[in-house]
């Protein structure tokens, strides 16, 4: 009984090893690039808690335009005077790649300034990945937005695809 269990015990650690392979190897790390004009939100609703901003906006992905690639999303103003008297804004962004079929959606909070349309001239945010379509089916990782103020934005995936 003894020796069963002395052999078993080692052949169990290494299946759990080796069964977690497949998971560690999806580690590499697709980096896309997206960049647009500075922005303007095409529609507004509400105001305070609840305003409701929808941005529309023509994207150029690692370098090159498109007609068919753009951004649409829409910021929502979930609390007031927060952080050094900023806002807390939630996102749903859908960035749309050369086909419809080929999108990653973004969402996650931000700190905005109260008066700001968007985050204000020269920060940044992170958020996640929160799914994919087509070629970015089953994405998940972050994205790096950058304001560049009147010089535009800047959109960095790193996003781990599934084998």
């Amino acid at each position: 009984m003894k020796l069963r269990s002395v052999v078993a015990i080692p052949l169990l650690i290494i299946g759990l090893i080796v069964a977690g392979t497949p998971a560690q190897a999806a580690t590499e790390r697709e980096v896309v690039r997206v960049y647009h004009q500075a922005v303007t939100p095409i529609a507004t609703s509400g105001s305070g808690i609840g305003m409701v901003r929808t941005f529309f906006l023509p994207i150029a992905v690692n370098g090159r335009a498109a007609d068919s690639q753009y951004l649409t999303g829409t910021l929502t103003t979930l609390a007031e005077n927060v952080s050094n008297g900023q806002e807390l804004r939630a996102s749903n962004l859908t960035f749309v790649f050369g086909s419809e079929a080929d999108q990653l959606v973004v969402g996650g909070i931000s700190y905005y300034p109260p008066a700001g349309a968007t985050l204000a001239p020269g920060t940044k945010t992170v958020r996640p990945v929160l799914g994919g379509s087509g070629k970015y089916d089953g994405a998940r990782g972050q994205v790096i937005s950058r304001n560049y103020g009147a010089d535009g934005w800047t959109h960095t995936f790193r996003i781990v695809l599934p084998d």
